[in-house]
C-alpha cells in the first residue's frame, strides 16, 4: 500500500515544479522582450509570484521540523 507523501516531501516536490514553471514563464517573457512590453511585466510579475509561493512552501514547511505530522 502506498503511503501518503509528507508535509516536507510534498513541499520539495511543488517546489521542484513551480521553479520549472517560473523558469518556463521566464522563457516567454524573454520572448517577448521586443514585441510588448505589457506582457514582458506580467509574466515577470508572475514568475515572481510563483517563486513567492514556492518560497512559502518550504518556510512553512521548515516551522513544522520536529512537530508530528
Amino acid at each position: 500500500m502506498s503511503r501518503a507523501p509528507t508535509k516536507r516531501q510534498l513541499a520539495a516536490r511543488h517546489l521542484r515544479r513551480l521553479r520549472t514553471m517560473r523558469n518556463q514563464l521566464i522563457e516567454m517573457s524573454r520572448l517577448w522582450e521586443d514585441l510588448d512590453q505589457f506582457a514582458v511585466n506580467r509574466l515577470e510579475e508572475l514568475s515572481d509570484q510563483v517563486e513567492n509561493t514556492a518560497l512559502d512552501l518550504v518556510e512553512d514547511d521548515t516551522e513544522c521540523v520536529g512537530k508530528t505530522q
